[in-house]
């Protein structure tokens, strides 16, 4: 039998974990929630696919994990509704969310729960450490200073799913993640979280998440359908508030990065 690598349990806290149809990548993720320092209590599988529940529930039951269940995702499909699915499912009070090709690292659990406790936050959020196929590690996005709207207006401020430990009654309270944004979804949190008026805030410094460069299927494959309309869907929702300066500057941001404009088309094109 494996000794388990766990010192304690956060009887408070929920893991969400998203995945579809990627059991190796689904396998890694829920190894690195198993070899926290402090691991969540209950751990929440969303299984997005519609076809793959069986596959990913022998993954689960497999993990080195206190409590763990698998669902198939209810809502809207997508990553910000099996996100979503989860949360509505859980029991404690604190949510955390890993999508199931990234890994927090072994105190990330502890260091973010240990941050929002002593100074009574409402949201923490890490930094990444970006993991290149070939091994190799660099610096990744750091967690923001401060939650501003500007920040994740044009680009993200450096909120992702994967690295935000929060309250669930503050999760309701602004709605969740957007189900009608199949990409730009963490923007989008990032500008509602930042016009919630008292919301306690706060960052650790640290590299604690493992964001995995691959070449596999993301939301962010250049023109892919789900960033077009993401992308679009974003636009509709926000260009109010970027302003004009703004305006442009999220237009000349997504043609540069995912090759459409902030309507969702290919440069010169027409929509997909």
């Amino acid at each position: 039998m494996r000794t388990r690598t766990v010192r304690g349990i956060a009887p408070a806290l929920c893991a969400v974990v998203p995945t579809c149809r990627r059991p190796v990548l689904l396998r890694r993720a829920l190894a690195s929630i198993a070899g926290q320092e402090i691991a969540p209590a209950e751990v929440i599988v969303v299984d997005d696919s519609g076809s793959d529940l069986e596959t990913t529930r022998a993954i689960a039951a497999a993990a080195d994990l206190p409590r763990v269940r698998v669902v198939a995702n209810p809502r809207t499909r997508g990553v910000s509704g099996a996100r979503n699915a989860g949360a509505a499912l859980a029991r404690g009070p604190l949510l955390a969310f890993l999508d199931d090709d990234d890994e927090w690292l072994p105190s990330f659990v502890a260091e973010a729960l240990a941050c929002l406790r002593r100074d009574r936050l409402d949201l923490v959020c890490a930094g990444f450490v970006n993991r290149l196929p070939d091994g190799r590690e660099r610096p990744g996005k750091r967690a923001p200073r401060s939650l501003q709207t500007r920040a994740f207006l044009v680009r993200n401020g450096g909120l992702r799913g994967s690295n935000l430990l929060i309250r669930r009654e503050l999760f309701a309270a602004v709605g969740g993640f957007d189900e009608s944004l199949p990409a730009l979804n963490d923007n989008d949190l990032g500008v509602r979280l930042s016009l919630e008026p008292g919301l306690r805030y706060g960052a650790v410094d640290r590299p604690l998440v493992r964001y995995h460069v691959h070449g596999g299927a993301r939301l962010s494959t250049p023109r892919s359908p789900a960033r077009s309309a993401g992308v679009r869907r974003f636009y509709e929702l926000h260009a109010q508030r970027m302003g004009a300066s703004g305006r442009r500057a999220f237009r000349a941001h997504v043609l540069r990065i995912w090759g459409v404009d902030e309507h969702g088309r290919p440069e010169g094109g027409t929509a997909p």
